[in-house]
Formats: structure tokens, sequence, C-alpha cells
């Protein structure tokens, strides 16, 4: 595939969506729209991708991992969930090794971040100063909401995720959740929590751990975690982007 000045690093959330818009109006035909498939995230996706191909008029190009079914899959045969600093090696495997060998290392990688998070992008940049980077939404100082409301305008369905209450459309279990997000998760996908929650005791890891009070520290299993535990609504958003790259990068040393 040819590599162009420009690729969008489309996720098939909200904010994604709308930098692809910009940067098709910026580049043109110089821009490659792609996403990762982790095969974990919710079947709506691809239609909320399908749609957004219609509104940009160009085809979103899907990287897949063949060598894992999605993150549930990762964590069984890599036998990991989290690395000690809280990295998720899913992302690692399922979506940074697809834009690492995708061949995109001389284009501008354009990101979907919002003006909420300028920081976040000033982070990315520091870190990786041989990477050349936009960020749209943050230049044209477009907000999330902003992000909603263009997506409704245009009569464009969010994925699921959002319509359940979630304020991102990662996989569906993911690691980084806390235990309010976890009881959504078990009443919303019993399956999921089940399957996460067998997983936890095959590999005799946690994703949970108390961040507070007389337990502050202490880690506890999925199947022991009480309905009244957490509060979704209060717990930070959960971040899936290169960014958490970073990490592993400092643990290899590079």
């Amino acid at each position: 595939m040819k590599k162009n000045k420009a690729v969008v690093w489309f996720s098939c959330g909200a904010s994604s969506a709308v930098a692809g818009k910009l940067a098709i109006q910026k580049y043109g035909n110089d821009v490659d729209l792609v996403y990762c498939d982790t095969g974990g995230e919710h079947e709506s996706n691809m239609v909320f991708l399908q749609d957004c191909e219609k509104w940009y008029g160009r085809d979103i190009t899907i990287l897949k991992n063949e060598n894992y079914i999605d993150h549930f899959d990762v964590f069984k045969k890599t036998k990991v969930l989290q690395m000690p600093s809280g990295f998720a090696y899913c992302t690692h495997k399922l979506k940074m090794e697809l834009r690492d060998d995708a061949g995109y290392c001389e284009s501008i990688n354009i990101f979907g971040y919002t003006l909420e998070e300028k920081k976040r992008g000033i982070k990315l940049k520091e870190h990786n100063i041989d990477m050349l980077c936009e960020f749209p939404l943050i230049d044209e100082q477009v907000t999330k909401a902003d992000c909603l409301g263009i997506l409704w305008k245009e009569g464009i369905k969010l994925p699921l995720m959002y319509e359940l209450g979630y304020d991102h459309n990662n996989c569906i279990g993911c690691v980084k959740g806390g235990m309010g997000y976890w009881n959504k998760i078990k009443i919303d996908f019993p399956e999921h929590f089940n399957k996460m929650a067998k997983i936890e005791r095959e590999l005799e890891t946690t994703v949970l751990k108390f961040r507070s009070g007389k337990r502050k520290g202490e880690r506890m299993y999925l199947d022991e975690l009480q309905p009244n535990m957490g509060n979704f609504q209060k717990e930070p958003s959960i971040m899936c982007g290169i960014d958490c790259h970073l990490t592993i990068d400092k643990l290899k040393g590079e």
C-alpha cells in the first residue's frame, strides 16, 4: 500500500472521526485513514466506520493482528494482563505493533486528541521527537462535546458504548478500568466480565486494586467485586492510545 504524506489513526471514536474529516480537508488524497481492529470492541464500531467512510467519501484501511482474536486472547497467550507500571500489554500487541509495521514512520501522524487533551498531545511529542504529529482538533479548539455535536448534525450514529454511558470506545472489558467500570461491565456485558474473571484466576493476577482507604494498594479478583464498590461516574477516563506505548518503550530502554 502506498504510504501518503499523512495518516489519520482512526479509532472508531467520535474525536478521531472528526479529526479524519479535518485531515481530508487539509491533505485531500495525500492522507490515509487507518483503523486497528482489536477484535474486542463492540460490533457497532464497524457500522460507525462504514458511516464515516460515506461521510469522508474515502475508504478506511483496517489492520488486524491475526495472531490474536481479541484482547482476551492476548492475555491467554502472553499470560500478561498489565505491566508493573500499569501499561496494558494488549494495546502493544493489537495496536502499536500494527502501527509500527504499517510503514508510516515518515508520514505525518494525525490523532484525534481534543482541546481537553492538549497536555496529552504535548507529552506525545516530547517522548516521540522523531515522529511528525498533528492534532487538528486541538489546533481548531475543538472539544469532545463539539465532536459529538458534529456527528449528530451529520446524522452519524455513535457506537453503542457511547449510548450505554461509557466515555470511551475501547475493548469491552478494559484492563485499565476501575471498580465502578467493571461493575458496569458486569451488568452490560456479563459474558465479558466472566471471561476476564476466569482469566484472572488462571493467570493468578488481577486488574483491580484499591486506590484509597485502609486497603490502598491491595489487589482484588473480579469475582470478589461487590456491587457497591467503585463509582463509575467519578473514575478517570480510560485512555488507550499511542501514548500508552511510551511506557513499554521506557521499559525496553528505548
